[in-house]
């Protein structure tokens, strides 16, 4: 496993504390077996391994990571010892896990009822809690969660100023998981900094609610600045969806067919182009024809996983997110992380502002770079 990018609460699980790595180095965990997934939040990692045992780092200014203490190294989340987790998300700084029987556990805060507990009766800082909701596939924003169960219904709960929860005007916030009822047969969510995305397979439809002043639920802003109930936006897409995947103000869609499109803000180059008009859809390419393999999604740059097993991103660089030696703040078009003597790369993961990438061989640190030797 190699990291790189903002580590300024020791997120990237390497011991140390530093504003930023800015090039792949080694992480080296107590995990005993293969790893599964990978989950970042705005300062902290979740990393749950072949057997649903789960480790967590980072910032834990809010017992996002499970455990008392902060820590710069992935430890085991003892408290939920024993649970076997499927899937794992992050918000801002709360988590929570999906066990192998669609229960969901939540942790860290709760200030906004994200993690659906009552606020009369739990502090705003929770410990591993399990919940009485089924749970399929789960998303965390900002200071808000959604949910899709085993019947494709979406369930939400936190903060809805700005109508994220989708629940109209009326529930501005929530500390329960409430339905939103004009929804079925979800097969994806994705959260944001402010706003919420859905798609159904069977409709071949988007629907989107929340945050839209820079446009990013495809909607005139000077109109609709704010969506508080979700709108069915057609657009002409007749296929399914691989992943759906949203940044602070932003989404990616990746279609059956390979075809990456992307949408919103775009003042760091978070949509691979330099083009900063809102409101409109763009296919990203990758150099030479070639197609996404996957791709994984931070605040504001993009990780992309080409299928002749070259690495490229794209977007914020602050804290050297995208990993490529480029100096400026912003990387505008899909640009090579080289891998001097490349390896079989099996998974990427992105967050807040640092990225993991899993290898199936072992790699000396003398023999990683990412020089900018490529670019769209």
């Amino acid at each position: 496993m190699w990291c790189w990018g903002a580590n300024s609460h020791g997120q990237l699980g390497v011991n140390l504390i530093s504003e930023q790595v800015e090039k792949p180095i080694k992480v080296s965990t107590e995990c005993d077996c293969s790893l599964k997934q990978l989950a970042c939040g705005g300062g902290h990692s979740l990393l749950l391994d072949a057997e649903g045992k789960l480790f967590s780092c980072g910032w834990n200014s809010r017992k996002q990571l499970g455990y008392e203490n902060e820590s710069q190294i992935f430890q085991r989340v003892w408290s939920l010892s024993g649970i076997n987790f499927t899937t794992v998300a992050c918000g801002w700084d709360f988590s929570c896990g999906v066990t192998d029987d669609h229960f969901l556990f939540v942790w860290g805060s709760n200030s906004h009822g994200q993690l659906g507990l009552p606020k009369n009766h739990f502090p705003e800082e929770v410990n591993p809690t399990r919940l009485h909701v089924n749970a399929c596939s789960v998303s965390m924003g900002l200071r808000h969660t959604a949910i899709i169960n085993s019947k494709g219904e979406v369930w939400v709960t936190g903060c809805g100023r700005h109508g994220q929860l989708g629940l109209g005007h009326d529930v501005l916030q929530s500390d329960r998981f409430q339905k939103i009822p004009s929804l079925t047969n979800i097969s994806h969510i994705a959260c944001g900094q402010n706003h919420t995305v859905a798609w159904c397979n069977g409709e071949k439809a988007l629907y989107v609610w929340g945050d839209n002043r820079h446009q990013q639920l495809l909607l005139m802003s000077d109109k609709y600045k704010h969506i508080f109930k979700p709108e069915k936006i057609d657009i002409d897409v007749k296929q399914n969806v691989k992943k759906l995947i949203s940044g602070w103000t932003h989404f990616l869609l990746w279609l059956e067919d390979g075809t990456l499109l992307t949408w919103g803000k775009n003042n760091c180059g978070q949509l691979g182009n330099i083009n900063h008009h809102s409101g409109k859809i763009f296919h990203v390419t990758l150099p030479d024809n070639r197609r996404v393999e996957d791709i994984a999604i931070g605040s504001e740059h993009t990780l992309c996983l080409a299928d002749d097993n070259t690495l490229w991103a794209w977007g914020w660089n602050e804290h050297a997110n995208t990993g490529t030696d480029i100096k400026e703040n912003f990387v505008y078009l899909p640009t090579r992380v080289l891998l001097e003597n490349p390896t079989n790369i099996t998974n990427i993961f992105a967050g807040g502002a640092h990225n993991f990438v899993i290898t199936d061989a072992d790699m000396s640190n003398d023999n990683i770079s990412s020089e900018n030797k490529e670019k769209s």
